[in-house]
C-alpha cells in the first residue's frame, strides 16, 4: 500500500463524479445500489453492449439476501429463485440424502440454498437501479487510468473512457472501483499484481433438462474420474449441469458428449435432453496482491476469482461491494478517516483469502485423479458421509460457514469493545466485528424483523436493557451532529403484546433477539451497528462516551476540512 500523503489534498479537487464503477456485474450493481442510496455521484459504466444472457454464478447465499435486503429487492429475488433442501449424494453403494441449510442458521430471514442464474440477480439490481434514476453506461470501456496528482495517489484518478456512441470521454473521480472481472482493466492500469494458477482440467457446464433426477435437490455424483453435479436452476431450464472433461479431450462439447460424462458418472441413470447453453471453460485460483491501491479499489472477480465449488464466488464479490460502498459514500461526504477507507483491503482481502484457499483445497479434493488425493473422496467419503448426515453438530458449522453467516471482521481496526465489555471468553452473544443476528420484533404495533429496522443507510445504535436517560438519543445526536440523518438511535426492550411501545422503541416479544445478542433484560448495553451490518461498536452500561470517540474516530469528525460532495449528474 502507497503512502497516504495528506487527506487534505483532496479539498478543492475539481470532480466530476465521486465514484466511477467499472463494470456491471452483480458486483458493480449492488456497490452502484449502495452509493444510490446515500445519494452519493457516481457513473457505472460496461464496455458489453447489453447485459450477458449466460450465467455461470448461480448460487444466492443468505448472507447475501440479507446483505441486499436494504434495497428492497431480496424477496424478490427469492420468489425468482429455486430453493434447493436436500442435497442427494450419490456414491457407489448408495446415496445419502442430506438437508441442506436445515440447521445453524436459524438467525436469518432466508434459511435456504438459493438457485437463481446471474442474469436474473442483475436485472434485478439493474431494476433496482433504474427506479431510483441511475443509468448504466454500456459500450463504454475504460482504455486508461491517470492520477489527477502525480504526487498523491489518494488524490483522485481521471479515467480515459471510450465510448461507441461518442468517441473519447474523460472522467475525473474522487474514487475508482474495478468491478470488471477476472481480466480487470482496472487492475492491470492500477498496475496491481493478480496471483494464483489455473487448474489444469477443463470444465463443462450447461443449462438443461435433465429426466430421472428427483426435482429441488442438488445431486452430486463423485468417483474415480472426479464428479459431476446437477444444481435445480429452474430457468431458463430446469438444470445446471457442471463436470470434468476427460484429461486430452480437445473436443467440441455436444448434448452427445453430455450424456457420455453422465452416463459416465450416474451409471445411465440420467436421460438428458434441450440444452439451453452448453459451455467449457477452464478455473483459476488467483488473488490481487491489494484490494486498494491510493484511489483505486478492486472488488469482486477483479480482485479474487476461484473454483466454483459452494457457491462463494458472487457473493463474495456483493459483499465486497456492501464493505466498501458505505466508506466511499462517507468518504465523498468528508466524514470517513483515513483509517476506515483504508479498511476496505484489511477487512475484505483475509475473507477473500480464506475462501480461495478453502475451495481450492474442496476442489482438489473433488477433482483428483491422483492415487493418494483422491483417497478421501473414493474411499472415506462413502464411509463417513452417514456419519456427516447425522451429525447435527458438524453440519451446524459447515452451513453457517457456506452461508456466509459466519463471515466476520473481529480483527478489524474498525470494531471495538468498550472498557467495560467483559471479555469474549466471559460474555455471550455476537462481538465487535460480527454480523447483527436477526429475529422477528414488534415496532409501532407491527411485527418487523431487527435486520430491517437497521437497514437505513448510516449507523445504528441500539440501547438495550433497563435504566437508559430519556434523553441519550438527543445526547448522541447533539455529540455527533455532523452525522445528521446517518445515525439513528433506538430502544431495544424486553416487551409485552399487552404494552404498547413507545416511540423509538424495538420491543422483543418473544425474547428471541435477547437470546440471540447474548443481552440481559436486567443489564443495559449499547451495541452500534454499522452500515453493513456488522456490529461495529459493544459496551456495558449507559455509558456513551465511547460510542461516540468510536463513531469521532471512523468518521474523523473534527480533524479536517470537510470535501464537498459532487452533486449527482445524470
Amino acid at each position: 500500500m502507497a503512502d497516504r500523503v495528506s487527506f487534505a489534498n483532496n479539498v478543492g479537487m475539481n470532480y466530476d463524479v465521486d465514484v466511477l464503477i467499472v463494470g456491471a456485474g452483480p458486483t458493480g450493481l449492488a456497490l452502484a445500489a449502495q452509493l444510490a442510496s446515500y445519494g452519493t455521484s457516481f457513473r457505472i459504466i460496461d464496455r458489453r453492449q447489453a447485459p450477458s444472457t449466460q450465467s455461470r454464478a448461480l448460487a444466492v447465499q443468505p448472507r447475501t439476501l440479507e446483505a441486499l435486503r436494504p434495497f428492497g429487492i431480496s424477496d424478490t429475488m427469492a420468489r425468482s429463485g429455486n430453493p434447493a433442501r436436500q442435497l442427494h449424494l450419490h456414491l457407489p453403494e448408495d446415496t445419502v440424502s442430506i438437508g441442506l441449510f436445515d440447521i445453524g442458521i436459524e438467525d436469518s430471514a432466508y434459511q435456504q440454498l438459493l438457485f437463481l442464474p446471474q442474469a436474473d440477480t442483475e436485472r434485478i439490481l439493474t431494476g433496482y437501479l433504474a427506479s431510483r434514476g441511475v443509468r448504466i453506461e454500456r459500450g463504454a470501456e475504460l482504455l486508461e487510468l491517470e492520477r489527477l496528482d502525480p504526487e498523491d495517489p489518494f488524490a483522485g484518478m481521471e479515467a480515459r473512457v471510450e465510448r461507441q456512441d461518442r468517441g473519447i470521454d474523460r472522467i475525473r473521480a474522487r474514487y475508482v472501483v474495478g468491478a470488471d472481472g477476472v481480466d480487470s482493466t482496472v487492475r492491470r492500469r492500477a498496475g496491481m499484481d493478480f496471483r494464483g494458477s489455473s487448474y489444469t482440467d477443463s470444465f463443462v457446464l450447461a443449462d438443461l433438462e435433465v429426466d430421472g433426477a428427483e426435482p429441488s435437490a442438488v445431486h452430486a455424483y463423485p468417483t474415480d474420474d472426479g464428479f459431476m453435479v446437477l444444481f435445480p436452476l429452474g430457468q431458463p431450464a430446469s438444470w445446471r449441469m457442471i463436470s470434468l472433461k476427460q484429461r486430452g479431450d480437445r473436443s467440441e462439447t455436444t448434448l452427445e458428449t453430455l450424456q457420455e460424462i453422465a452416463d459416465r458418472f450416474s451409471g445411465g441413470a440420467l436421460k438428458l435432453r434441450d440444452p439451453k447453453w452448453i459451455s467449457s471453460f477452464k478455473l483459476s485460483h488467483q488473488m490481487a496482491e491489494y484490494f486498494q491501491w491510493g484511489s483505486v479499489f478492486l472488488a469482486g472477480d477483479s480482485a479474487h476469482v476461484h473454483s466454483p465449488v459452494g457457491g462463494q464466488g458472487m457473493n463474495t464479490g456483493i459483499q465486497d461491494a456492501l464493505n466498501l460502498g458505505w466508506k466511499l459514500a462517507l468518504g465523498a461526504r468528508g466524514l470517513a478517516s483515513e483509517e476506515l477507507i483504508d479498511s476496505y483491503d484489511a477487512e475484505r482481502r483475509p475473507v477473500a483469502r480464506g475462501i480461495v484457499g478453502f475451495t481450492d483445497r474442496l476442489f482438489k479434493l473433488a477433482t483428483s485423479r491422483n492415487g493418494l488425493l483422491k483417497l478421501p473422496r473414493t474411499k472415506l467419503l462413502p464411509a463417513l458421509a452417514p456419519v456427516m448426515a447425522a451429525n447435527e453438530r458438524l453440519r451446524s458449522r459447515a452451513f453457517r460457514t457456506m452461508s456466509q453467516l459466519g463471515i466476520n471482521y473481529r480483527g478489524s481496526a474498525m470494531t471495538e469493545a468498550g472498557a467495560n465489555r467483559l471479555p469474549a471468553a466471559l460474555s455471550s452473544g455476537p462481538r465487535p466485528g460480527d454480523r447483527l443476528p436477526d429475529a422477528v420484533v414488534q415496532y409501532q404495533d407491527h411485527e418487523r424483523r431487527l435486520q430491517d429496522l437497521v437497514a437505513a443507510p448510516g449507523f445504528h445504535v441500539l440501547l438495550t436493557g433497563p435504566g437508559w436517560p430519556e434523553d441519550t438519543p438527543q445526547q448522541l445526536h447533539s455529540a455527533l451532529s455532523a452525522l445528521g440523518g446517518l445515525l439513528s438511535v433506538q430502544r431495544l426492550a424486553v416487551g409485552s403484546r399487552l404494552t404498547p411501545g413507545g416511540p423509538g422503541i424495538i420491543q422483543d416479544i418473544s425474547g428471541m433477539a435477547f437470546k440471540r445478542l447474548g443481552l440481559s433484560a436486567r443489564r443495559p448495553e449499547v451495541i452500534l451497528v454499522r452500515p453493513d451490518g456488522y456490529i461495529g461498536y459493544r459496551s456495558s452500561g449507559t455509558n456513551i462516551n465511547g460510542a461516540v470517540a468510536y463513531l469521532e474516530r471512523l468518521t474523523g469528525t473534527g480533524e479536517r476540512t470537510s470535501p464537498q460532495p459532487t452533486l449527482q449528474t445524470a
